[in-house]
C-alpha cells in the first residue's frame, strides 16, 4: 500500500467544495485534479468556477459520483496497492458506517451517526469504489474489513499505524482483531501493524489528527499546550508506545513534535489545531490555517521536517465564501466559527493523492545520523520500476556532498542479492565532516524519480564523528 509521500499523479477532492478555493488553485497549478462531480450538472457547475478561477480545464479529470454530502474522501476513497507481481490496484475496503465515534477506552463502545428518526445511518460511499475504479481504468481489490482511510498511515514497505478505534469499528463489523491482522498482512503486505491508543476524549480518534509519517523512520506528533487537558495523554503516547517501536528496519523511530494550539472554545472543550492534518504531494505540503498565532510557527516546523519541500499555508475564511458554498457550514457563525478546518477534519480528511502506477518506487534505508570515522559508511535501497520498463543499472546511483560544497559527486549503487535490493558505501572522511545525499534512478523509458523527492533541495545528511553520541 503505497505511503503519503509516494510519486502521486494528481489529487482527489468532493464538488461542491469543502476545501477553500486557494487550495483548489493551487492543486491545479502543482498537480492535476479530479473532483468528484454529481453527473453533467455538477461538472458543468465545476467548470463554471474552475474557469472563473484561471484554473486550466487541461488539469483536471472530472469522476462522475453522487456523494451525498460526505466530503471525506480520505475516508471512504481509494487507497493504491502494489501487488506482488507488480500489477496496480485500488482498495475497496468497507465503509458502512460514516464517522464512527469512540472514547479514549480501547473497547467495544461505539457511537454512529444517526438519522432523524434514529437509526444508524449507513453510508452510501460503501459502493463508490468500483464506479471510480471503472472511470479510471483501475482494478480493485476487494477488502473484507473496514479500512477507513483517515486512521490507516502506512511507510509503503509492510507497516502500518492505526488507533485502536478501527478495531472497534471491525469488531462491530464481526472482524476479529486477529483476522483483521491477518487480512492486512495477506491483502495489504502489512507484515507490522502498530496500534496506538485512541488520543481523544470522544471522537473519531483518526491517527492522521494524531501523527504524520513523513518518511519510513520519522514520525511528527502534535503537541497541545501543557495545561490543556490532552497534553498528558499525547505524551504518554510518544513516551510510552511510539518511542517503544521499531521502524521496517529495525531502529527507533525518530520522533518530531509540532506544536497544536486552541483556535475555538465551547462548553469549556477547547478544540485544537489539526496541524498533521495536512497533505504531502509531491514535493510540496499543503498545511491547514487556523487564523491563530501558532500557524506561523507550524508552517515553520513542517519546513524543518521536510527540507527541501514547498510548505504551504491555507486558511479557510468562512466570511470569505461565496454564496453556493457556505451550505456544509450552517451554524457555524452562530457558535463564532471562522474557519471551515476541523480539530479532526482538514486538509488531509478533504483529498486523497492518485497515485502513479507506472511509478519507480524508492525506499531508504539512511545512514545512522552518526558514522565513526573508521567505519564504513553504508546506504541501503529498496528499488522498483512498476512501469515494467526496466531500470538503467548504471543509472541507479547516490549523489553526494560535502555540507559547503556545491558540486555533487556521484556512486553507483550496486545490486544487493536480491535484484531490488541496491546499497553504496560512502568514501571515509575526516571527523566532524557532515554529508549531504539523495538517491537517483532513470528508467530505461527515460522517467528519473530522487529520494527524497524533493531532491537536489532537500536531501539526508550523516556526520563523521570519532565517537558516537549517546
Amino acid at each position: 500500500m503505497a505511503a503519503e509521500w509516494e510519486p502521486a499523479n494528481g489529487v482527489f477532492f468532493v464538488w461542491p467544495p469543502y476545501i477553500p478555493k486557494e487550495l483548489i488553485i493551487e492543486f491545479a497549478k502543482d498537480t492535476h485534479i479530479y473532483p468528484f462531480v454529481a453527473g453533467e450538472e455538477g461538472k458543468k457547475e465545476a467548470e463554471k468556477w474552475f474557469e472563473k478561477w484561471g484554473i486550466d480545464l487541461a488539469n483536471v479529470t472530472f469522476i462522475n459520483l453522487k456523494t451525498g454530502g460526505e466530503n471525506t474522501p480520505r475516508d471512504w476513497g481509494p487507497s493504491a496497492v502494489f501487488m506482488k507481481n507488480g500489477d496496480f490496484k485500488i482498495t475497496d475496503g468497507q465503509y458502512k458506517y460514516a464517522s464512527t465515534f469512540t472514547d479514549l477506552a480501547c473497547n467495544d463502545s461505539i457511537d454512529f451517526i444517526k438519522t432523524k428518526s434514529g437509526e444508524i445511518y449507513h453510508s452510501p460511499m460503501d459502493t463508490v469504489i468500483v464506479p471510480i475504479a471503472n472511470q479510471l481504468g483501475f482494478e480493485v481489490l476487494k477488502l473484507p474489513f473496514t479500512n477507513t482511510g483517515g486512521n490507516v498511515l502506512t511507510d509503503g514497505i509492510g507497516t502500518a499505524f492505526s488507533t485502536c478505534a478501527l478495531l472497534t469499528e471491525n469488531r462491530f463489523n464481526g472482524v476479529s482483531d486477529q483476522e483483521f491482522f491477518n487480512l492486512n498482512d495477506s491483502l495489504l503486505g502489512f507484515t507490522k501493524y502498530n496500534i496506538i491508543s485512541n488520543f481523544d476524549m470522544m471522537g473519531i480518534q483518526h491517527v492522521d489528527c494524531l501523527l504524520k509519517l513523513v518518511d519510513e523512520e520519522t514520525i511528527l506528533v502534535a503537541q497541545p499546550p501543557e495545561d490543556h487537558e490532552l497534553f498528558s495523554i499525547y505524551d504518554d503516547i510518544v513516551n510510552n508506545e511510539l518511542s517503544k517501536l521499531k521502524t521496517a528496519y529495525g531502529r527507533p523511530y525518530t520522533i518530531k513534535r509540532i506544536k497544536i494550539a486552541q483556535y475555538y472554545e465551547e462548553d469549556q472543550i477547547e478544540y485544537l489545531t489539526a496541524y498533521t492534518n495536512s497533505i504531502i504531494l509531491n514535493k510540496n505540503v499543503y498545511v491547514p490555517l487556523f487564523g491563530v498565532k501558532e500557524d506561523s510557527l507550524a508552517l515553520k516546523t513542517w519546513e524543518s521536517v521536510m527540507p527541501g519541500y514547498t510548505v504551504k499555508g491555507f486558511s479557510y475564511n468562512l466570511d470569505e465564501l461565496a454564496i453556493e458554498f457556505k451550505s456544509f457550514f450552517e451554524g457555524f457563525d452562530e457558535l463564532g466559527v471562522k474557519t471551515g478546518w476541523l480539530y479532526e477534519d482538514a486538509v488531509h480528511c478533504r483529498t486523497k493523492a492518485i497515485w502513479d502506477e507506472d511509478m519507480i518506487f524508492i525506499s531508504v534505508k539512511k545512514v545512522l545520523p552518526e558514522i565513526l570515522i573508521d567505519q564504513e559508511a553504508i546506504l541501503y535501497s529498496t528499488i522498483i520500476d512498476y512501469s515494467g520498463e526496466s531500470l538503467s543499472t548504471d543509472d541507479i546511483v547516490v549523489n553526494w556532498k560535502i555540507k559547503g560544497e556545491t558540486k555533487w559527486n556521484e556512486i553507483k549503487m550496486s545490486m544487493d542479492n536480491h535484484p531490488n535490493h541496491w546499497t553504496a558505501s560512502f568514501p571515509i572522511q575526516e571527523k566532524n565532516m557532515i554529508i549531504e545525499y539523495y538517491i537517483e534512478v532513470k528508467s530505461n523509458t527515460g522517467k528519473t524519480q530522487r529520494r527524497p523527492i524533493s531532491a537536489p533541495e532537500g536531501y539526508y545528511e550523516f556526520k563523521y564523528v570519532a565517537q558516537q553520541g549517546i
